[in-house]
């Protein structure tokens, strides 16, 4: 990174900074609430509490198997991503 230029650009700078937050807030909180969902209907579809084993195992197809894995991934990650590779 190279320094400002000006104090506009140093202003560009922090503002471009602040942006790639708050995406990257905005995209750990639709996985978060998605991840919840999830979540809720597998608990109320095994009818009781259950552990992050028994809702990867829940999914009915690989393709879901690793969609709940990447959200649980996001759950735990330390430095959330914006822009890690989606399953599709």
């Amino acid at each position: 990174m190279s320094l400002p230029r000006d104090f506009l650009d140093e202003i560009d700078i922090e503002l471009a900074a602040a942006r790639r937050s708050v995406t990257r807030d905005c995209t750990r909180t639709a996985a978060l609430e998605e991840l919840r969902r999830l979540v809720r209907a597998a608990t109320h579809e095994l009818g009781r509490p259950i552990t992050v084993f028994d809702f990867i195992r829940s999914a009915a197809t690989h393709r879901d198997r690793e969609r709940r894995l990447m959200l649980v991934r996001e759950l735990r990650s330390e430095v959330p991503s914006a822009f890690r590779k989606e399953v599709k």
